[in-house]
């Protein structure tokens, strides 16, 4: 099973807190490796395109973690991914 949870951005990292259990994790932005981001294709039927595609993008932790990133999960997609290319030094 998924857990769903939700992504706060801090000057000095990110905040994720499970919404199921309320566990808060602090992630700073010192033990973030990598961020890769990939455009998903859109999606077709018969009458045409449907979706036009979207960006995700995997966060790659130094315990070996990957935190997926979606705009299908989180409003503040774009802030989140900002906040952490602007503060990471690859």
């Amino acid at each position: 099973m998924r857990s769903v949870y939700e992504i706060t951005v801090t000057k000095k990292g990110i905040k994720r807190k499970t919404l199921t259990s309320s566990k808060e994790e602090f992630i700073p932005y010192s033990s973030v490796l990598k961020v890769q981001t990939e455009r998903i294709q859109g999606s077709y039927s018969d009458a045409g395109q449907i979706t036009t595609g979207y960006f995700e993008s995997t966060v790659f932790l130094e315990n070996g973690t990957e935190l997926l990133i979606s705009p299908d999960h989180f409003e503040n997609y774009h802030e989140i991914i900002v906040a952490i290319r602007s503060n990471v030094t690859n």
